[in-house]
């Protein structure tokens, strides 16, 4: 009986101890791909868990095309003026999500340029078919720039914030007092998403890893530094 007892602890014992090495190796490895992207410090971090009072912390997200539109749905939960404890461990749980994260996925910054009307359809028809454009059938001064909008804020237990992401025509007169729209492409889906924030004012070509499996599930605290 003492002989089992002693070999139940020493495999115990030893259970423990192949858990806890683990544990700190994967500690390390966090830590050491947190600094090689650049992650920001939470000194340095622009997120909303740092800078807003109220925090819409988003766990699912859709977004898709529907003909000229891009329409975002985020279902979340509001987190209103948590203690700084929380915030600070949602920041850093945030990164350590993103690094563990096995699919990989990421957002870029990117600026949605005007462009011509049939250059614009020609994209769209583009990614919906696989098929060519015939000949363009829009004027050639008429251009597209894009605007976007929050359709809907949601006001309980699993509404859906809704945003949309749309194209606009103007005249070539009035292209020269319009700019580029800073926006966040998804690469998985070749598609622009409706955000906003502060990740808009990061530079063109900033890489946003995902926190999750939705393309929505990003922050700031995981934006890299330009030369990562």
């Amino acid at each position: 009986m003492n002989i089992n007892k002693q070999n139940m602890f020493v495999v115990s014992g030893a259970l423990i101890g192949t858990l806890a090495g683990a544990t700190s190796l994967l500690a390390r490895h966090v830590h050491q791909e947190i600094q090689r992207r650049g992650y920001p410090t939470w000194h340095e971090c622009r997120c909303d868990f740092k800078t807003q009072d109220t925090i819409f912390q988003v766990w699912h997200s859709r977004h898709e095309q529907r003909g000229e539109t891009i329409i975002a749905q985020e279902w979340g939960t509001y987190l209103v003026n948590p203690p700084t404890w929380l915030r600070a461990l949602l920041h850093h749980s945030t990164q350590v999500l993103a690094v563990l994260n096995p699919l990989g996925h990421y957002i870029e910054r990117v600026t949605l340029s005007p462009q011509q009307s049939y250059q614009f359809a020609a994209i769209l028809q583009a990614s919906a078919t696989n098929e060519d454009l015939p000949e363009p059938t829009f004027k050639d001064d008429l251009y597209v720039i894009w605007r976007r909008e929050v359709l809907h804020f949601p006001r309980y237990l699993f509404d859906a914030y809704l945003r949309r992401l749309y194209p606009v025509n103007v005249s070539s007169e009035r292209l020269t007092q319009e700019e580029g729209l800073p926006a966040l492409w998804d690469p998985s889906s070749n598609l622009p998403l409706p955000n906003e924030g502060t990740l808009l004012e990061t530079p063109v070509g900033t890489r946003i890893d995902c926190i999750g499996w939705a393309p929505a599930q990003i922050s700031y605290c995981t934006a890299r530094s330009s030369q990562n």
